[in-house]
């Protein structure tokens, strides 16, 4: 829009300096802004949105371009996100393409999928390095603040140059019903930047370039598929919760509690709770008033289903009730909330593989099957030593007989073993999926050892730093945790130096001295109690 400077008193000349400067911190007295600074500020805009479309994809099923939608590019190996419905019908081949306003169109791999919540999982081929759009964190997003929707509305990109429109943050913590669990939108942004058919899955981006959302909804006239000025995007906090399954290549489910609520005056109360349910199993009782979860203060049916419609199957939630004027804390884990898609989805496990090994690549300088040789100081409530412990190749066997001490080293050998060196990647081994732990979502990996023993790797997604694991099985019984110091790992060791092992009533550390191949002289030393 130009800018008439002769109105700039006017309303209509006011309303044209904050169209053209979004960026400028304060409309307040936009008579007084310099001419140079809302140049600038628009330069800034104009920029940064166009460096952010170099991220927009144009999605099509095949080089026809019938038919399609957008998505965005969030990871410079070509990883992307889009809607669900974008992608629905590649689900067979799991093929497309997408084009990038370089002209060219690229090969497409359809990865994991979450119907529930109308996301999906890309990647390109065809480059080394993509555009990659970086994250932002929704919940810091405030009403009146203005987005930008980039993606390809009614297919007019022809060169793949997406198309851009301005708005506003309308709303927040909107619900927008799915059906039989599926395209839910919960917990979403209403925006007025223009979702018509086509922007379905493009980035909802902020004014400093980086995705808030996915763009996937739009309200629209009962005559015609023109954008009305409702439209719905997912955020991008709930999509992070999901992203480790869908690098993975997996059907990620949506959670549930297993109880409904409804108000009751001013109050919202639970009226039904299914037997061996979470809020069963949690002991949420019918007629109990429900006042948070996660800390979230609950009004309405529809902040309910914000707040769990948003989480994944397994994910730790905390009730906060009141019973009898007393108020009470409960924790549950998730159910997962089935999802149909009418035909079996059958995930690629080589995409699961490569994201183990992503986590957990080997030590550099070791031999796959070399004997490893780490000394250690370890310490309990009752003594402190120094000792030397051998990693045996992954084909040794493991002794027959262990005694809960010799079981304790032998946990730990379980536990940093797969991070010293290549472990072949069998059917032992599971991507499972993301979890929660101290704020921070975590990629859960999971290996089956021989033994039965259940060893759980807790690494942070964004970072990847290890930051704790369990082990189940084996000779004690129950789990233990072995919680990292969040040090940086040992260059040398490439894994944290520093470990503390809680279970079974007792609680134990373990300092890594040094590590490096077995010398021959050496023997394993007695452990001293």
């Amino acid at each position: 829009m130009m800018v008439r400077l002769p109105v700039l008193g006017t309303i209509a000349g006011r309303l044209a300096v904050m169209l053209a400067t979004p960026l400028l911190p304060s409309m307040a007295a936009a008579d007084d802004v310099p001419l140079s600074d809302i140049r600038a500020a628009e330069q800034r805009r104009v920029d940064v949105l166009q460096t952010a479309s170099r991220s927009v994809v144009c999605i099509f099923a095949d080089k026809s371009r019938r038919g399609g939608g957008s998505g965005v590019i969030i990871d410079p190996a070509g990883f992307g996100l889009t809607n669900f419905h974008v992608v629905s019908e590649m689900l067979e081949t799991r093929r497309g393409f997408g084009g990038l306003d370089d002209g060219n169109l690229y090969p497409l791999r359809v990865l994991g999928v979450d119907p529930g919540g109308d996301v999906a999982m890309f990647k390109l081929d065809g480059r080394e390095r993509f555009d990659a759009a970086p994250l932002a964190d929704a919940d810091a997003l405030v009403l009146g603040q203005w987005v930008a929707a980039i993606g390809n509305p009614f297919l007019l990109a022809e060169d793949y140059s997406p198309t851009i429109t301005l708005g506003i943050v309308s709303g927040l913590h909107r619900y927008q019903e799915g059906e039989n669990n599926l395209l839910e939108y919960a917990d979403c942004i209403q925006v007025s930047t223009s979702i018509n058919p086509g922007n379905s899955g493009g980035p909802l981006f902020d004014m400093q370039g980086r995705v808030v959302g996915i763009n996937g909804r739009g309200s629209f006239e009962e005559r015609g598929r023109v954008n009305v000025g409702l439209g719905y995007a997912i955020t991008i906090n709930q999509i992070r919760r999901f992203i480790p399954g869908l690098r993975a290549g997996l059907l990620v489910e949506h959670g549930t509690l297993g109880a409904t609520v409804r108000r009751a005056g001013s109050e919202l109360i639970f009226d039904a709770v299914q037997q061996l349910s979470p809020a069963d199993k949690a002991g949420v009782e019918l007629g109990d008033l429900l006042l948070a979860v996660n800390d979230r203060p609950m009004r309405t049916a529809n902040d309910f289903n914000n707040a769990i419609a948003v989480l994944p199957a397994n994910w730790p939630v905390r009730l906060k009730v009141r019973r009898e004027q007393r108020e009470i804390e409960v924790a549950a884990r998730l159910e997962r909330l089935p999802a149909s898609l009418g035909a079996p989805f059958v995930p690629d496990r080589s995409l699961a593989l490569a994201e183990i090994r992503r986590y957990m690549p080997p030590c550099k300088g070791f031999e796959p099957n070399a004997e490893i040789e780490i000394e250690i100081e370890t310490a309990n409530e009752l003594a402190r030593s120094s000792q030397t412990v051998v990693l045996p190749p992954p084909s040794a066997t493991q002794p027959a007989a262990l005694t809960a001490e010799s079981e304790y080293l032998v946990e730990w050998q379980a536990v940093i073993g797969p991070l010293v060196r290549a472990t072949p990647l069998d059917t032992a081994w599971n991507l499972i999926g993301a979890d929660e732990l101290e704020g921070f979502v975590v990629v859960v990996i999971e290996q089956t050892t021989p033994s039965g023993r259940a060893v759980r790797w807790h690494f942070e997604a964004d970072s990847g730093r290890l930051r704790s694991v369990t082990v189940g099985g084996a000779v004690i019984p129950g789990e233990r945790t072995w919680s990292t110091a969040h040090d940086a790992p040992d260059a040398a060791a490439c894994l944290p130096s520093n470990w503390v092992r809680e279970g079974d009533g007792s609680t134990r550390s373990v300092s890594i001295k040094r590590i490096g191949p077995r010398q021959a002289a050496s023997q394993p030393a007695e452990v001293d109690r």
